[in-house]
Parts: structure tokens; sequence; C-alpha cells
């Protein structure tokens, strides 16, 4: 069986060769897989092609910072990142805290104090990851319910129906064309706009005989 770590990839941003494959050598063993790159226009590249689950970066790199390449991980790829520095520096932790950045480590000798702290970082990601696909989720079933109740209410004003009996109609004219309840909705009210107001709009079930 595999553990929960053999899977997960990690993308290393540091323009310090020596200390990226030390980090590469710290997290291979633990069951990472683990890439290195060493600007930020190359970390965007590899991200391109696989984005990893979460970024490692230095806050420190040729051209633009880590901090300008963190804040574009996390807003334009949806990458959990954390920020490294050589600095215990509060002002830089709060900046990173602001544009995304899941943690804050200070580089030191002991590599293997980020274990933990990395372990930590991607189980948060996962969970912030989760809770934005709910929060899209909850979103697009709000909206869905909305287009429906508002179809429903046209429906009855303009057929002079119940709610109950428009909203059956609608539903009848969902099953009968085999698509779902919100897209028969939004497609009504869509006629209903675009006639505006002219002519009736109400798609007819299958059942209906249009009277002369």
């Amino acid at each position: 069986m595999k553990t929960p770590t053999q899977k997960r990839r990690i993308l290393v941003v540091d323009d310090d060769l020596a200390y990226a494959r030390l980090l590469v050598g710290l997290l291979s063993p633990a069951g990472y897989d683990v890439s290195a790159t060493h600007t930020a226009q190359d970390a965007i590249g590899a991200v391109v092609v696989s984005a990893p689950d979460l970024a490692l970066v230095d806050v420190r790199l040729p051209g633009d910072s880590g901090l300008i390449l963190g804040a574009a991980l996390h807003s334009q790829f949806d990458v959990a990142f954390v920020i490294l520095s050589g600095l215990d520096d509060l002002e830089t932790a709060q900046q990173a805290a602001q544009i995304g950045a899941i943690a804050y480590l200070v580089k030191t000798g002991d590599l293997h104090h980020y274990l933990p702290a990395i372990h930590t970082a991607l189980a948060r990601s996962e969970e912030l990851r989760e809770l934005r696909r709910r929060e899209l989720q909850l979103s697009n079933a709000l909206q869905q319910t909305r287009a429906v109740s508002a179809a429903t209410g046209v429906m009855m004003e303009r057929s002079r129906l119940s709610r109950e009996q428009a909203f059956e109609r609608l539903r009848g004219l969902a099953r009968a064309q085999r698509r779902r309840l919100s897209d028969v909705a939004e497609q009504f009210l869509t006629s209903v706009e675009c006639l505006n107001g002219g002519v009736s709009a109400m798609p007819r079930s299958s059942g209906e005989v249009s009277k002369s």
C-alpha cells in the first residue's frame, strides 16, 4: 500500500543550486516526487507542464521575487506555496501570508525540521482546495436554483399558472428534452429576454397543441 506522500509532487524554486539539491535530497527519500528550478520563469514553465501539489519558493530570486512568483502560482495556477527565506523577518512573513502563502520557513542548516512543516502545508493546501471546490459547487447550485425560481415566476405570470403548475411544466420540458432543469430554465429566461416582452417565449411541451 502506498503512503500518502508518494504521489504528492513538490517543486523547489531556489537560485541557490546547492540548497535546492539539499532539499531534493531531503524530500525524495521521504516519498515525495520532487523537482527543482532556479528562476521564476522556469518555475512557471514547469507548472504549466505539470502543476505540483506544493511549491517551495525562495524569497530572493533573480528577476521576479519569490513573493511575486508565489502570488502568481496562487492566483493563476491554484498552486499552494511556501516561502523560504534566509531571514526571520516578520514583515516579509506577513507579506507572504497576505498573498496566500501556506507557510514561511526560515532556512537553516538542519533541513529535517522542514519535513513536519511541509507535511502540514500539504494537508492545509488540500483542505483549502477542497473548500474552494465546495464553494464553487454551492455557487453553481445557487445560480441554478435562482434560474429555476426566476423561470417559474415568469411562467406563472405569462401563463397564469400557480407556482406548482409552472414548476411542473418546466420540469416536464426538461424531462421531455432530457436536459437539466436549470439549463431549460436559463434557455427560457434568455428567450423571454430576447423577445423583450413581445410574443410569449414560453416553450411548449410535446403534448401541447397551439391554438389558432
